[in-house]
Parts: structure tokens; C-alpha cells; sequence
């Protein structure tokens, strides 16, 4: 399977809600999926192993920012589109190792409502473009 690289790493970081301290920053290779797809489960995968690879830790209690660069492929499929908001989702759900699990007795889901700023931006690259 080829791989995309699709997030710059200096543009996907968390950071303190304050915005002060950097927590992480890495990149993801892999297809991207947006929300409800087919590709879902494996973007999910390559999020959460691009985070272990790099030693990202769970950040215990309080706000979080989050600055996502999404770099996508040129559609191949009439399927293919890349709708920012259906790419966010899979990717902060997948960040449970950052974000921690959220403290109910329904299905583990990330904490992921600790994300007071979000900012994302995504730009068509060429396989193995910048």
C-alpha cells in the first residue's frame, strides 16, 4: 500500500489550553478518512502509532489546543473528498493517548472535549509532496 504523508509535523501540536507549553508535535503517514468511512479505523490506527512513535503521553486534567495540517491526495474516487470537518473528527477521536478517556459508563471515548481551540487548514499535495 502506498503511503501519504498528511500532516506537517510542525503544524500538528497540542498545546496547554493557554497556549504556552508544546505537548506534542508529529506527523501521520497514511491515507486520510473522514468521519464514517471505510478508511476511518486505519487513519485512526496511523494517528494514535504516529503519537506512540513520537512518546506522546497523556496530559492529565485541563484545556487543550490542537493545530491540525491536513496535506490530502488529489481525489481518485468521485468518493474522495476532503471535507475539514469530517477529518477532524476521526482525528481527534483517535488522540485518547493525549486527550485520556472520558469519565462515563458508556463506550471509552477520548476526552476530547478538554480541546478549547482548534485550527485546522488542509492543501492538496502530490504523493510524496511537501
Amino acid at each position: 500500500m502506498r503511503q501519504e504523508r498528511l500532516l506537517a509535523a510542525v503544524a500538528y501540536a497540542v498545546w496547554t489550553g493557554d497556549g504556552e507549553r508544546p505537548i506534542a508535535d508529529f506527523d501521520v503517514l497514511g491515507g486520510p478518512a473522514t468521519f464514517a468511512t471505510a478508511r476511518e479505523a486505519a487513519w485512526k490506527l496511523a494517528v494514535r502509532e504516529a503519537g506512540g512513535a513520537e512518546g506522546v503521553e497523556q496530559v492529565p486534567g485541563g484545556c487543550l489546543a490542537v493545530r491540525i495540517a491536513f496535506r490530502t491526495p488529489a481525489p481518485q474516487t468521485a468518493n474522495d473528498r476532503w471535507d475539514i470537518d469530517n477529518l477532524v473528527k476521526p482525528t481527534l477521536d483517535a488522540m485518547e493517548g493525549i486527550f485520556g478517556l472520558r469519565a462515563w459508563a458508556g463506550v471509552p471515548q477520548p476526552n476530547d472535549d478538554r480541546v478549547i481551540r482548534l485550527e485546522a487548514s488542509k492543501r492538496r499535495v502530490e504523493l510524496g509532496g511537501p
